[in-house]
């Protein structure tokens, strides 16, 4: 059911909004004067609409001073999901509760710089060199909260991850993360995908059908990882270098002509949009009791969410951003930024405050570019469950999501079974086990045991399923790859006292992806 509609109220015959400047703010400023019931006014003046679309923080302390009803552009809490250390660490919490494997996100460490310089790396440490000869021993570096390619580095070398964290800011937070290093590129470069999700006030998440490519200006080249021009995609980072636009128009695609790059090898729409799909659900699902936890009724957001996409036709969440850039660089964006903004307004303002006249909304033509991706309980019902029980309709939301990602067969694409569609292969899987390590203090021998006993139980599994991939049937007649097989279960390692002990900061799932060496298949690596 639709939310219901708000009184509007009365100030003059309009009612006020504010537009804050900044990140092409005058997309919302068009979509808005389109509506005759509206009128802006000066930042400071009370207002039934506010919109910081360029990371402005509103003050929740003002909310709905001077008038009855007042819609925001922001969610409380959702630092859980954009900042780069908290989506690690309710990723890990989620999979745990779900009994999932998070193998739709690369291998991904949290730590922090200048604490126990010699021991909290110990986990990380253990799981490069089990990756090293895997899947090679690059990773990517990122602070914890900067965005648009800000503070982010890729490096070759444990020893020179290690300096890079030595050198922080003691106390900074950050993010290591296994860097992708057979992505699937587009004429030797690489490319992420950008896609849109929305939190509307009557709290369903939706997705949006129109997503586009962002591709780097230099070829990939493994060789020389300071060249962020050929490793970094973010528009802010590319936009500074001579080759921007010169082989895509500000270095954007449609998503109509990536398809047409790689016709006859995969299908974007049967192949890679089920499995983006499913990252997003279970990506929401692990904050939804955590985002707007007073559960105000007037509030929404959009979020800007990155894949990449392997050459086996993987897809990988890397990042959720909150203030999403909404600058209108080349044809591509040009057409889908406007229309992208209008119908937010149609999904989260209009039904708040609907025209007064029928005269006025028939003016609107709706668009249906946003599919609902979960459907929440109502606000009533979230209010009962705020205390995290466990128990009641918001948290069943949760679980809910989680099972009808895993109901998916293999031909939706989904990353849970991580078969890739129209792929028939059956690979044989292993369990996966959730543990955590605080990598710190006395526990660090805790840590070295419960890893040293996880990678006793990989090896043994990976001699099993070395011998299943021998035996896999070829890639399809069309170019894709078999299906990559994941665990049915996890085994939690706090059961024992010596894993309780490192339930503490550091988190580690493992999980599973598949290589060229075939080992993956039903190889573990860490999380932390």
């Amino acid at each position: 059911m639709p939310a219901a509609p708000l009184l509007q109220e009365a100030d003059g015959n309009k009612l006020s909004y504010v537009v804050l400047p900044g990140n092409e703010s005058i997309l919302m400023s068009d979509a808005m004067a389109k509506r005759s019931w509206w009128k802006a006014v000066e930042k400071g003046t009370p207002n039934s609409f506010w919109w910081g679309g360029n990371g402005q923080r509103f003050g929740w302390q003002d909310f709905q001073q001077g008038v009855k009803r007042q819609i925001v552009n922001q969610v409380e809490g959702h630092s859980e999901i954009c900042t780069k250390t908290r989506l690690a660490e309710n990723l890990r919490r989620y999979a745990n509760e779900q009994k999932l494997d998070c193998c739709w996100v690369p291998e991904t460490f949290v730590v922090s710089a200048g604490y126990n310089e010699g021991g909290k790396l110990n986990l990380f440490k253990k799981c490069y060199n089990t990756l090293q000869d895997l899947e090679g021993p690059v990773w990517i570096v990122k602070p914890a909260s900067r965005n648009r390619g800000n503070g982010i580095q890729v490096f070759g070398s444990f020893q020179d991850i290690e300096s890079h964290l030595k050198a922080a800011k003691t106390g900074s937070q950050w993010v290591v993360q296994k860097y992708i290093e057979k992505p699937l590129l587009i004429g030797g470069r690489k490319f992420d995908i950008r896609s849109y999700c929305l939190i509307t006030p009557d709290h369903k998440v939706h997705m949006y059908k129109h997503s586009y490519i962002r591709t780097s200006s230099t070829a990939f080249d493994l060789t020389n990882l300071e060249d962020r021009s050929s490793h970094l995609t973010n528009d802010a980072v590319q936009e500074k270098f001579e080759h921007y636009g010169t082989f895509e128009d500000a270095n954007k695609l449609s998503m109509e002509a990536f398809q047409e790059l790689f016709a006859g090898q995969f299908s974007v729409e049967d192949d890679l949009v089920p499995q983006m799909r499913a990252c997003a659900t279970h990506a929401f699902s692990a904050v939804l009791n955590k985002l707007n936890p007073l559960r105000r009724q007037h509030c929404f957001e959009l979020f800007g969410l990155d894949f990449m996409v392997d050459c086996h036709h993987k897809v990988y969440l890397i990042e959720v951003n909150t203030s999403p850039a909404l600058y209108r660089h080349g044809q591509v964006l040009t057409d889908l930024l406007p229309v992208l903004i209008e119908e937010v307004v149609q999904k989260a303002i209009d039904p708040c405050f609907p025209a007064p006249r029928a005269e006025a909304a028939a003016a609107i033509k709706p668009l249906h570019g946003f599919d609902v991706l979960i459907d929440t309980p109502s606000g009533r019902n979230m209010r009962r469950t705020i205390s995290g029980s466990g128990r009641g309709a918001y948290n069943s939301t949760i679980a809910a999501a989680a099972r009808a990602v895993r109901k998916t067969n293999s031909n939706s694409g989904n990353p849970e079974n991580a078969a890739v569609a129209r792929s028939n292969s059956n690979t044989s899987g292993s369990s996966a086990a959730v543990a955590t390590g605080s990598g710190s203090g006395s526990g660090d021998d805790d840590d070295s045991a419960a890893v040293d006993r996880s990678l006793q139980k990989t090896s043994r599994t990976n001699a099993d399923d070395s011998t299943a991939s021998r035996a896999a049937p070829a890639a399809s007649a069309d170019g894709l790859k078999p299906g990559i097989s994941v665990s049915k279960s996890l085994v939690k390692a706090g059961s024992s006292s010596a894993a309780a002990a490192v339930y503490q900061q550091n988190l580690v799932i493992r999980t599973m992806r598949k290589t060229n060496s075939g080992l993956a298949a039903g190889r573990a690596a860490f999380k932390v």
